[in-house]
């Protein structure tokens, strides 16, 4: 029996969410905390389609595809894309498109009537994701999407850690003056490695 107890303790599964917990909810956070984060600006702000930057290998669209009546994501890698076609060819709703985000999402914005939820993470992070002209888009996504007409999208940028203290990327500050500049009245909150852009409350 004490054998069996401890193989069991050796073997179990943890618990991603907890243990992010348990240790202070540092950053990054585990893949589960995104979907989560995700999950409830859907269901506050009813909104049923959704755009992804950076598909990588798929798993925050196989999280989200039985919420949202139509998904749309972009990924640069050629493998990468390939990989997520075969993953998905079953699921009619959902769109991938082949290309560098900032061009993609213009063509997306053109054809969207309705409010969205993004989710940006399309930037070049080392092993097998794609490099392209710039290690991040987010500034040339931003564009493109305040560029069509304010539906009362939600926005929510992954990795707020790199504003400020990569190089690539914006301040946070600058970040929203921006925004601002675009959305006067647009609530920014940055909380657990995101930056999450709403529309003003009614």
């Amino acid at each position: 029996m004490k054998k069996l107890l401890n193989w069991l303790t050796r073997n179990r599964q943890v618990d991603p969410l907890a243990e992010w917990e348990r240790r202070g909810r540092p950053v990054p956070p585990p893949h589960v905390v995104k979907q989560r984060v995700l999950r409830g600006y859907a269901e506050r702000y009813h909104l049923k389609i959704f755009v992804e930057t950076g598909t990588y290998r798929g798993d925050m669209v196989e999280a989200m595809k039985h919420l949202f009546h139509r998904i749309y994501s972009i990924e640069l890698s050629d493998t990468l894309f390939a990989a997520a076609r075969r993953r998905f060819r079953r699921d009619s709703h959902i769109e991938l498109l082949h290309g560098d985000s900032s061009q993609e999402l213009g063509r997306i914005m053109e054809r969207v009537d309705q409010p969205v939820l993004f989710w940006l993470d399309g930037h070049y992070s080392a092993g097998d994701t794609a490099r392209g002209e710039k290690d991040t888009p987010i500034c040339d996504e931003l564009a493109e999407i305040f560029r069509a007409p304010d539906l009362g999208h939600v926005i929510i940028i992954d990795d707020a850690r790199c504003f400020g203290s990569d190089p690539a990327y914006p301040t946070l500050p600058a970040l929203r003056e921006y925004v601002w500049s675009r959305r006067p009245h647009a609530g920014i909150v940055v909380e657990d490695d995101s930056i999450r852009i709403t529309p003003p409350e009614r």
